[in-house]
């Protein structure tokens, strides 16, 4: 039916009226909605996704550069008015404005100071604080993250950005219904900012509670119909759905309206990678890192993309800069792992699955990989030879195999591996022996008196 809308809309109205088609596919779409029951499953990529995925804020926050945001004109005095935005002093300007360019240069420390600076020089400078947010988020200490972003929005109550970096932390410990209950009592304050209702719609969806976050969404399109983080909430709802050809005709308006949006290359992405058309994956993945470099899950599906076309050094850069983002994410360092691997750099792969176990114990993966990793190292893996590195991979995929436990496929693949790799110890076992043996025939053959075999042959 949507191509079918999409062709008349495309023959009757010009590309002003783009908006049009997408407040239709949504009318038709809600039409339908409560009639489906929601199977809350979750959002593709979610916390644990060992392949950094899309669901909304799981990755880090951009630093902000302090411009405003684009409210969008509501269509009736509803909701609380939004609180006037704290204005920076000039002062606190420059020094903010050094601590932005030093995060974009990758100087942490530099911008840390500038932006503690600029928060001494003006305590209601909330951008600062959220950025201070940012930056420990990135060194992985969550509670000194969480109280920045706290400050921030006791500076300036409907801060959208610090309730994502919030929300952000949240959800990468798996606490939905935690987020849940932060977010809801700000979205239903904040009717207004269509920013943190669009963060609700995405929270909600993670719940698993589908009707209510397209509900929020549709409200915030109602608002503002060119509205596009409320078009990806749709877009997000619909493929968990199975909605693909409504999630892709929502993608090209909302692409329509705003081509530098990352997020929609990144959903394109994902889309494109599911259909088995990589090569438009990669390109998705990489406008949606150039568009903006610090986006951590667009980093971690480029790496993997380069992965799997063999490109391995590449796909390691990207791990690397996803690293240094976000160290405190399992995937991170899954991933660091698997193109050290695939590198065989032994030490360095090793390390990194340490990290991810030491991050979480119980983790199958991580056990898979270092099953993986002892295996193709062999002999070259440091301090062992063959037998110890295949009896450890041995060890591994048993662990692996024991974790996943009653999930674990009747046909694993673990299970294979096991078997070459008995094998494989089987025969270097005989080779040793066989190595043995002729050792010891040519140490007694040295140890006879010199000519004693040119008697024995005369005799």
């Amino acid at each position: 039916m949507l191509i079918g809308i999409k062709r008349f809309v495309d023959k009757h109205y010009d590309k002003a009226s783009i908006s049009f088609i997408v407040i239709l596919a949504l009318y038709l779409y809600g039409c339908g909605a409560a009639k489906e029951e929601t199977k809350g499953a979750a959002v593709p990529g979610g916390p644990d996704s060992t392949q950094g995925g899309a669901a909304a804020g799981q990755g880090t926050t951009a630093i902000q550069s302090g411009a405003p945001s684009a409210w969008g004109s509501p269509e009736a005095d509803t909701g609380e008015s939004l609180p006037p935005r704290a204005q920076m002093s000039e002062a606190a300007k420059q020094a903010y404005q050094r601590g932005v360019a030093a995060s974009r240069s990758g100087d942490d420390v530099a911008a840390k100071a500038a932006f503690e600076e600029a928060l001494s020089k003006d305590n209601r400078s909330y951008q600062a604080a959220f950025n201070l947010g940012v930056l420990a988020d990135r060194q992985g200490k969550e509670n000194d993250a969480e109280q920045y972003y706290r400050r921030a929005l006791s500076i300036q109550p409907d801060y959208e950005l610090a309730v994502q970096g919030l929300v952000n932390i949240r959800l990468r410990r798996g606490a939905v219904s935690q987020t849940i209950a932060i977010v809801e009592p700000l979205a239903q304050k904040w009717e207004r900012n269509l920013h943190i209702q669009a963060t609700y719609a995405d929270v909600l969806a993670q719940g698993g509670r589908l009707d209510e976050a397209e509900q929020v969404a549709r409200n915030a399109l109602r608002r503002d119909e060119r509205f596009v983080p409320a078009m990806i909430s749709i877009i997000k709802s619909s493929l968990i759905r199975g909605r693909d050809e409504l999630a892709d005709s929502i993608l090209m308006q909302a692409i329509a309206v705003d081509s530098k949006h990352p997020e929609l290359h990144f959903i394109k992405g994902k889309m494109a990678q599911k259909a088995g058309q990589l090569a438009d994956a990669m390109k998705s993945f990489e406008q949606a890192v150039q568009l903006r470099p610090d986006y951590t899950e667009a980093r971690m599906a480029l790496g993997i993309q380069y992965m799997a076309s063999g490109n391995y050094q590449q796909a390691l850069d990207q791990f690397l800069a996803s690293a240094r983002l976000a160290p405190g994410l399992v995937a991170v360092h899954l991933n660091l792992g698997d193109a050290y691997r695939a590198l065989k750099k032994w030490t360095e792969a090793k390390r990194e699955f340490d990290a991810a176990l030491r991050m979480k114990n119980d983790l199958p993966e991580a056990h898979f990989n270092l099953a993986l990793m002892y295996m193709s190292a062999g002999a070259e893996f440091p301090g062992l030879d063959m037998l110890g590195a295949y009896n450890r991979a041995i060890s591994e995929f048993n662990n692996y195999r024991q974790l996943m436990g009653s999930k674990l496929p009747r046909e694993d693949i673990s299970e294979s591996y096991i078997a070459d790799l008995q094998r494989s110890i089987q025969r270097e076992q005989q080779r040793i022996e066989r190595e043995k043996a002729k050792a010891e025939r040519e140490k007694e053959r040295d140890a006879r008196p010199a000519g004693s075999d040119e008697k024995e042959g005369q005799e």
